[in-house]
């Protein structure tokens, strides 16, 4: 496990994260499934693993319905978790067509590169902004903005982005060119509605992201806390890298 510790120790709680890990290397001869899901209420969560029941197909998974359903139907379920153990971390048509059909982001990890994937379907619909916990990858800072622009400008950014994961390596690049890609660059001092505000790295190597919202306040989901709003100061801007305007807005 050791060659992911120093990737995620800029992202708030992983436990559960190194927990579906270990998960998948137990055995890489096979696929491996599990869940993340909420836990305590909805404060904390958790990753579950569920034994592989296809005996016949190591590229395949089936597992237990019922317990499967449990969660499910509860709301518990935060992300689906696999492996592929042969080819890239690139999701499949199946892979993309059960997370579709659930409604659910599904998170692949390849034990043959160690890579990760986040893929979150079109029909994903993201829970409240500003009541959720702090999750790496499915409810942090570029989650946040990205459930943002769909929820006040319906703007569905899992049709324009497809991997939501941070890479291993170059992470900070990878946010940028997504962020370049779709948006165009702005002053600080000019920002209204929508805009997009990329803050240096502070408390971690990793650029972190916010939002202005419609009081012209500066909305944003710090490591280890739920969402929050501040008045977007002198203070914070001088911590502002660049500031960025949906080419569409």
């Amino acid at each position: 496990m050791d060659y992911l510790l120093e990737d995620f120790l800029d992202l708030g709680i992983t436990k559960p994260v190194k927990k579906s890990f270990k998960h998948a290397l137990t055995d890489v001869t096979r696929e491996r499934f599990g869940i993340f899901v909420f836990s305590d209420n909805n404060y904390d969560y958790d990753f579950i693993p569920f034994d592989n029941l296809d005996k016949k197909n190591p590229n395949h998974f089936t597992v237990d319905n019922s317990k499967f359903l449990k969660f499910y139907l509860n709301k518990k379920i935060i992300s689906l978790f696999h492996t592929h153990i042969e080819t890239d971390v690139n999701p499949s048509k199946q892979d993309i067509a059960i997370a579709e059909s659930l409604g659910l982001p599904s998170y692949i990890f390849s034990t043959k590169n160690k890579e990760s994937f986040l893929y979150y379907p079109e029909n994903y619909k993201p829970v409240d902004l500003y009541d959720r916990i702090f999750i790496p990858f499915f409810q942090d800072c570029v989650s946040f903005v990205k459930d943002f622009y769909f929820l006040n400008f319906k703007l569905n950014f899992n049709t324009l982005v497809k991997d939501w994961s941070r890479s291993r390596i170059n992470s900070n690049d990878k946010l940028i060119n997504s962020i370049i890609n779709h948006f165009n660059e702005v002053d600080k001092n000019y920002l209204k509605y929508g805009d997009l505000i990329l803050f240096k790295p502070e408390i971690s190597n990793l650029y972190h992201l916010g939002v202005i919202d419609q009081d012209n306040l500066l909305s944003h989901h710090p490591i280890g806390s739920k969402p929050t709003k501040n008045l977007f100061n002198d203070k914070m801007s001088n911590k502002v890298y660049k500031c960025y305007r949906y080419k569409d807005l």
